[in-house]
């Protein structure tokens, strides 16, 4: 983390041309403000409700199912918040120079959501199925209590990104009103699943999760939909197409492979299954970002010549 936050600093330096001066501006202070401390506020917000949960278990339930939640959560946030982390980067620079063309910021929106769909579905899924023996591989019988919920926290993990890059249009489109106010409605929505959730246990405030990533991107959308007209309609139509295939590919890999008792077999073959079947899938129904990726390498190809 230290080296990744020097290295951005280095990069920042090198190669954009601002440049700090020694004067202090009341007017410039004045101007960003309104907006910046919207934007702390919403901050605190997130990461004290990113706290609730840990902090819960590790008060009300046993260390051991403490340390099997953590786990899980702590392996299952790793590819999500590379793949949000990368896609937010990207985001954050297209849609700051475009935020006063909503047709193209619609388009773009549109095009970055898919090309998540493309990676996270099928990521989250195989995810899934390779699980127990994933974890019996590197942690033996330790951890396997884990998998149920490493699965459980996958199927939100895979939503996580989406909210991500609407949350960067809110920021592109310097609306702080709604990157706040969806942060309190999540904040709301998290108390009261918790509430009603608790008593059933720890499997329970997983499940929770799954629901708090599912209405926090509904929420999300319908405030994207007032500033760039991108509904709940135009995100399924985007996303549909990927997780249905995604679905089909790991079902069937699983179904190929589930009698195999060879845990890096196991591994190996839905892998290749998952990825080999997606991809066909995706070529078979002419989805869009195949193409995309397809007409990439021709490109970088007729450059090398």
């Amino acid at each position: 983390t230290l080296l990744y936050a020097f290295f951005r600093s280095l990069f920042l330096w090198v190669y954009s041309p601002w440049r700090p001066i020694a004067r202090f501006s009341r007017k410039s202070l004045g101007t960003f403000f309104a907006f910046s401390n919207k934007l702390l506020s919403a901050s605190v917000i997130s990461t004290t409700v990113n706290n609730i949960y840990p902090s819960l278990i590790a008060a009300f339930y046993p260390m051991s199912q403490v340390a099997y939640f953590n786990q899980a959560k702590k392996y299952q946030d790793i590819p999500f918040l590379t793949l949000a982390n990368t896609f937010r980067t990207v985001a954050m620079l297209i849609l700051s120079e475009i935020n006063e063309q909503t047709e193209r910021l619609k388009r773009v929106v549109s095009k970055i959501i898919k090309s998540i769909a493309f990676l996270s579905f099928p990521i989250g899924l195989t995810m899934i199925v390779i699980a127990e023996p994933t974890f019996h591989l590197l942690f033996k019988e330790k951890w396997l209590a884990a998998v149920p919920y490493f699965q459980i926290l996958t199927f939100a993990g895979m939503l996580s990104p989406f909210i991500f890059i609407f949350q960067e249009l809110f920021i592109a489109k310097e609306n702080s009103k709604f990157f706040l106010g969806i942060e309190v409605a999540k904040g709301v929505l998290l108390i009261l699943l918790i509430v009603l959730l608790f008593p059933h246990g720890i499997t329970a405030l997983a499940v929770s999760w799954i629901i708090y990533m599912v209405i926090s991107l509904i929420i999300s959308v319908m405030l994207t939909g007032k500033l760039i007209r991108y509904t709940l309609f135009h995100l399924i139509k985007d996303i549909g197409p990927y997780l249905l295939l995604a679905i089909i590919s790991s079902a069937v890999s699983f179904l190929l492979t589930m009698k195999i008792g060879n845990n890096v077999v196991f591994i190996i073959l839905n892998l290749v299954i998952t990825g080999t079947s997606y991809i066909l899938l995706c070529k078979l129904f002419k989805l869009e970002m195949l193409k995309e990726i397809e007409y990439w390498f021709e490109k970088r190809k007729k450059e090398k010549k």
